[in-house]
């Protein structure tokens, strides 16, 4: 892996441990009822299956635990961060640097 850019992976990591943490919180109001009918927070309650992917849709019996569970949307946080972290070393690298692969 060339020019790892840290700082940007802790950056998007921690905001997508927000992310999931907002879809949860409304995926969980939606199941008790306590939603209405506002476009925001369905959508972020729709969300949630996207954050929640692919632990616990790969992993289901192991991500009932709720520690498990937690565990597992912090693994996709970090997929997640570091995919967008490819993605933008590819988009915007370097001039200079040609692909030798």
């Amino acid at each position: 892996m060339k020019r790892f850019n840290s700082a940007f992976f802790i950056i998007v990591s921690i905001i997508m441990a927000g992310i999931a943490f907002l879809t949860f919180r409304e995926a969980y109001a939606r199941d008790e009822g306590k939603i209405g009918t506002g476009f925001i927070r369905n959508f972020l309650a729709d969300m949630f299956n996207v954050m929640r992917f692919p632990t616990h849709t790969l992993l289901k019996g192991w991500s009932r635990v709720p520690l498990n569970f937690s565990l597992g949307l912090l693994v996709n946080c970090l997929l997640y961060a570091f995919i967008l972290e490819r993605i933008l070393y590819f988009i915007i690298r370097p001039k200079g640097e040609e692909d030798s692969d």
